[in-house]
């Protein structure tokens, strides 16, 4: 039987709702979005963190000046990621060029790049490289790589595009992006699939799913072993967490729908249904919902609540007069909300709602410290780490401060729990 009982939460942030008290949250990993499948180390997952406490120095940077075959017109970046073994990905010729690297000095693994064209290359969970190459520097064809970099003899290139590592195969696209095939690493095909629009892979490992995100706005979840539909949606969008995923549905009525993750696959059953609700941007090991639309004109503050997936019920609730309506920042572990006064309560993104702190209304001196204008990289511990394009900035919540900032010029990412930046035709990693 599940009970409820209201709390008052330090630093003005009003009623948390227990509706779960024994509920409790699964901590795991998954697939980041820097490029399809470009991140496997799914224990720093969902916005979450490495330990970064003190001001991060620069470990290593790669780019225009020793990236062999560098070309013209783009930048560096991750492309997929095995263990300590990074894969960049770069401009070179009439398409791009592929490198792996040593995530610890950004040395180079190979002798020299796979320049793919109009291709590119993906890890499969072995770590075995596959790069389908167009127009590149060896004749079309599919190839797989070896550990220095020597392609093995040519497969049928079939027109791919894109490639995704999945398990021990390679999901491939062709360049329109239409046609979707699984081939094993020996180029025998699984199968394949044709769609309307044209589509972008990617891996959902904690239930052995590939989420096939369309050009109309719609996803098709299918099994990797058969290529079968599993679940579908459109227009939609699909945020996945570590105990399920919360499906928004492209409508005035603000629906959501939540599916569970349970031994390994999805339950095609929703868990739960809420509508006149949106889930809150950023990545996180929960979803933050609050009201949209015309739901909230007439309320005079803001109501959100944090849910598990898997569940029916609300994990809780924040419901206060001194609350904004403003968007929370989720986080990693952590959601920042906001209040009328532009302070923000920092609470944990747990079963009990654990409050950490409060950060300080911003120093409209500082733009570059609003939290309202950045994006969240990730959080570890009680410090959210956020950026723009000028300044990736700590805050630590326990003690309302700013733990440390690191001047950039470009864009900080989160990859396997290290922040990288990207900077011009450089990629860098801190340390």
């Amino acid at each position: 039987m599940l009970s409820g009982f209201r709390s008052r939460i330090p630093f003005g942030i009003g009623t948390v709702v227990m509706i779960a008290i024994a509920a409790m949250v699964a901590t795991a990993g998954i697939i980041l979005s820097m490029e399809p499948g470009a991140s496997r180390d799914r224990q720093f997952g969902f916005g979450q963190l490495r330990s970064y406490n003190t001001e991060p120095v620069t470990a290593w940077t790669r780019g225009v000046d020793d990236l062999p075959e560098f070309g013209a017109g783009g930048s560096v970046a991750v492309a997929d990621t095995h263990g300590d073994t990074w894969l960049l990905s770069y401009p070179s010729g009439l398409g791009k060029a592929f490198l792996a690297v040593s995530r610890y000095n950004g040395e180079s693994r190979w002798a020299k790049p796979v320049v793919t064209g109009l291709g590119s290359c993906a890890f499969t969970s072995a770590g075995q490289v596959g790069c389908a190459v167009k127009v590149g520097n060896v004749p079309d064809g599919f190839y797989l790589v070896d550990d220095s970099g020597q392609l093995g003899p040519a497969q049928p290139l079939e027109d791919t595009g894109r490639v995704l590592g999945v398990g021990d195969e390679f999901v491939r696209v062709d360049q329109v992006g239409y046609h979707v095939n699984a081939v094993t690493a020996a180029g025998v095909t699984r199968w394949s699939r044709t769609f309307a629009y044209s589509a972008t892979p990617t891996y959902i490992p904690e239930v052995d799913l590939i989420d096939i995100a369309l050009a109309d706005a719609s996803h098709v979840l299918v099994d990797p072993d058969t290529g079968k539909t599993k679940l579908s949606c459109g227009p939609c969008s699909v945020a996945v967490y570590p105990s399920g995923i919360a499906v928004s549905h492209q409508s005035d009525d603000g629906v959501v729908d939540f599916h569970a993750f349970s031994d390994g696959k999805l339950v095609a059953k929703r868990t739960h249904t809420v509508t006149k609700m949106q889930v809150s941007a950023g990545p996180a090991v929960l979803p933050v919902l609050g009201g949209i639309g015309l739901a909230t004109v007439g309320e005079t503050h803001g109501r959100f609540e944090v849910r598990d997936p898997a569940r029916a019920q609300a994990l809780w609730t924040v419901n206060e007069e001194s609350l904004s309506k403003a968007r929370p920042m989720a986080c990693g572990r952590l959601v920042a909300f906001a209040r009328k006064n532009h302070e923000r309560t920092v609470m944990r993104l747990d079963a009990e709602g654990t409050v950490v702190g409060r950060l300080p209304a911003p120093d409209q001196q500082r733009p570059d410290t609003n939290l309202a204008e950045l994006r969240c990289v990730g959080s570890f511990g009680d410090v959210i780490v956020v950026a723009n394009d000028n300044q990736v900035t700590a805050f630590d919540a326990a003690t309302g401060g700013i733990r440390w900032e690191v001047p950039v010029s470009g864009s900080a990412q989160n990859v396997d729990g290290h922040i990288v930046l990207r900077q011009g035709a450089t990629i860098s990693l801190l340390r």
